[in-house]
């Protein structure tokens, strides 16, 4: 059989079609799909590589982060008892009275872990505040511990409880029940706490009730008075009670221990990072010229935060605003006189006091002619140690702002201050 030119020539193209249709189904397509494959492994790697460098890019950030947190909890929780063990409590207490000059006895209620209890005022009862220590307790908590389902759950079931109560309801009760629903929820998600009632009762002067009273205020853990009753027993003596509460908090360090092996000569806690050799829970006292703000200043290789600011005499630490790294770290004290009162505001470069920092700040009342900034500092512990401060200070007040620089690095001080000589004077 002959076969033309043009026939051949058909011939040709259907065979390189052919061949073409095979190779596009039977390797084409399977080349396409396996690089699909690998460029999807490679991009799946990629970014398990990016999401390690970034963790470990931001491990230093994530350590200060947390060193930072530690320092909040441990300062704001410092003032309250580690646990409640009534031996101890009892040789406190007993000291107390008798340096006081009382005599009397204690009576223990059973401990309970419960809520704060609220106080009433105008025949309705004022919540009390949620405690600052609870925001940064759940933080913590929530990183380093807590498991990420049990958050889940607990909001899960709030809104279904909210849920179900908003479809059991009327239209016209609607507002009404969502606000039952919301203190209902607030209700299930209270703070408890262990605390201890503890009954005392005294006879002595009036003076000596006095001196106890200031001597329970002054003591180095947090110890109210929710009641006292007292009566003229003679002429020179008085008998009563005094009712007190102690609060428990548990701690995120080994200090449960150290207390339970508390010697009463002795003092126990973290070291006060403005004042260093005094117990947690007495607070920032002030010296010289009545101060009104602490700064610390520390190195990167301490336990603490390498920056603290706050107000002298601030047991709680409620006023503290923490900074951290490596490096000389910008912060800023701004202090401002309006309507004859005093405001203050500060920032890190982490945090800040108030959060609402565009505001005039927090009030304070100054405890003397001038406002004074005492700052302590420690010397550089080797050459990597760049840790400091630059502190602006802007004083729009008409007094003068003293800062008192103690402890400094003779050779590379940490701390410089940024602020106008006519109204800051440092020492």
């Amino acid at each position: 059989m002959k076969i033309s030119k043009r026939e051949k020539v058909m011939l040709l193209i259907l065979g390189i079609l052919g061949i073409g249709i095979l190779y596009y189904q039977f390797g084409y397509t399977a080349l396409v799909k396996s690089v699909e494959e690998k460029t999807k492994v490679k991009n799946e790697i990629e970014q398990k590589y990016n999401t390690a460098r970034n963790t470990i890019d931001s491990m230093e950030s994530q350590k200060s982060k947390v060193k930072t947190l530690k320092a909040k909890i441990t300062d704001q929780a410092g003032p309250f008892y580690p646990t409640i063990s009534q031996e101890h409590i009892i040789l406190e207490l007993d000291k107390l009275i008798k340096e006081s000059g009382l005599e009397g006895g204690m009576k223990f209620e059973a401990t309970e872990v419960k809520g704060i209890e609220s106080i009433k005022k105008s025949e309705k009862d004022k919540e009390l505040p949620e405690s600052s220590l609870q925001a940064d307790a759940d933080e913590y908590n929530y990183k380093y511990g807590e498991a990420k389902e049990e958050k889940n759950a607990a909001t899960e079931n709030t809104e279904s409880k909210t849920n179900n109560s908003s479809e059991q309801n009327s239209a016209n009760a609607s507002n009404t029940n969502s606000k039952k629903s919301t203190k209902d929820a607030n209700s299930n998600k209270e703070n408890t706490v262990t605390q201890l009632k503890v009954n005392i009762d005294f006879n002595g002067s009036y003076e000596n009730v006095v001196k106890f009273l200031k001597s329970l205020g002054d003591y180095e853990r947090k110890i109210p008075v929710y009641t006292i009753d007292m009566t003229q027993k003679n002429l020179e003596e008085v008998a009563g009670a005094v009712n007190i509460i102690i609060y428990s908090i548990p701690k995120i360090d080994d200090e449960t221990n150290r207390y339970l092996k508390w010697d009463l000569n002795n003092m126990y806690g973290k070291a006060q990072p403005f004042n260093v050799g005094s117990a947690a829970g007495t607070g920032i006292k002030s010296g010289i010229d009545a101060s009104d703000f602490m700064v610390g200043v520390k190195s990167s290789t301490s336990e603490l935060p390498t920056l603290m600011i706050g107000k002298a005499n601030d047991d709680l630490r409620t006023t503290y605003a923490y900074g951290d790294g490596n490096n000389e770290q910008n912060a800023e004290i701004v202090l401002t006189k309006r309507d004859d009162k005093y405001y203050y505001k500060y920032k890190t470069n982490i945090d800040k006091i108030p959060v609402s920092y565009n505001d005039l700040g927090n009030e304070f009342v100054p405890n003397s002619d001038n406002i004074v900034v005492n700052i302590s500092s420690e010397s550089r512990v080797s050459d990597d140690d760049k840790s400091g401060v630059k502190l602006k200070i802007i004083n729009n007040t008409d007094k003068l702002v003293k800062v008192n620089v103690t402890g400094d690095d003779i050779r590379d001080p940490r701390v410089s201050i940024d602020g106008d000589s006519k109204n800051v004077s440092v020492n």
